[in-house]
């Protein structure tokens, strides 16, 4: 009879150590918490790095389907700000497109300057309007959006062991989370005028992020972002009563930054003919 009283005590605390371990635990989020912020501490300290990002979003219209693939390779120096992206969009049979941006700091404003293969353009923005392509900024954001982060293993990054960590970005943090991405740009300049674009943000519930961290550095080494089910929300708040848009869907939209050379990013000036276009 205490012989069954301990097996059943035993498969009750085993199934109690599973049931925790199964939902993250309390040790594992606080220490989890604790990796992430001493993280973004680091990332704050950061005066250069290199970055690219992948970004892949499919659609479905009316039965067509619609594959985007977008890569964007950047580098991003801060005090003074300067920074410059090379991106490339492949749309299949749609096509290729390329262009490249320079940014550098100028008071309480940016240079930016950008080139689509033939011609450079020039203007004068708000620091805010190139958050997409400083890859310091959006880490940090991303870091610091996340929450409940529990640790789920191990994974090589680059040729370096990283720790890997799944969060939740809450719905109150999205909507600075998803325009620093840029993978809601071209969906507010479609709506512009038929609604107002902050309703397509409210209410879109929670996304999941996960974090990678070096075990040797202590940086943020890369993070991924299945924004699918956000997306498919927005896009049908924006369609909602257009002719046709019930035949369009979200069928994927993931977005992945890896970031090195923590300041150790070779130095560069923008080109000349780029100053002219000023």
């Amino acid at each position: 009879m205490r012989t069954g009283k301990r097996l059943a005590a035993l498969a009750l605390g085993t199934a109690l150590a599973l049931s925790v371990t199964a939902c993250g635990g309390t040790a594992n989020k606080e220490e989890a918490a604790k990796k992430i912020q001493a993280a973004a501490e680091k990332m704050n300290a950061v005066e250069s790095m290199d970055a690219t990002m992948y970004m892949e979003m499919d659609m479905s219209v009316m039965g067509q389907s619609i594959q985007t693939d977008t890569t964007m390779d950047m580098s991003c120096f801060n005090d003074p700000m300067k920074l410059k992206a090379d991106m490339t969009m492949s749309m299949g049979a749609l096509g290729s497109m390329s262009m490249s941006i320079f940014a550098q700091e100028n008071g309480s404003t940016m240079d930016m300057y950008l080139y689509d293969g033939t011609n450079w353009t020039y203007q004068a923005t708000d620091i805010s309007a190139i958050e997409q392509y400083d890859a310091q900024q959006s880490m940090d954001l991303y870091l610091d959006s996340g929450t409940e982060y529990v640790s789920v293993g191990t994974e090589e990054i680059n040729g370096a062991t990283a720790d890997k960590y799944t969060g939740i970005i809450r719905g109150d943090a999205l909507e600075e989370v998803l325009k620093a991405s840029g993978a809601t740009q071209s969906l507010e300049s479609s709506v512009g005028g038929l609604m107002d674009v902050s309703e397509m943000y409210s209410n879109l519930g929670d996304m999941p992020i996960t974090v990678w961290i070096d075990q040797a550095t202590g940086y943020p080494v890369r993070y991924y972002m299945d924004m699918t089910d956000i997306m498919q929300s927005m896009m049908s708040k924006a369609m909602a009563g257009v002719d046709g848009a019930q035949g369009l869907t979200m069928d994927k939209v993931e977005v992945t930054m890896d970031c090195s050379n923590f300041d150790n990013v070779a130095d560069f000036e923008i080109p000349a003919e780029a100053l002219e276009a000023a």
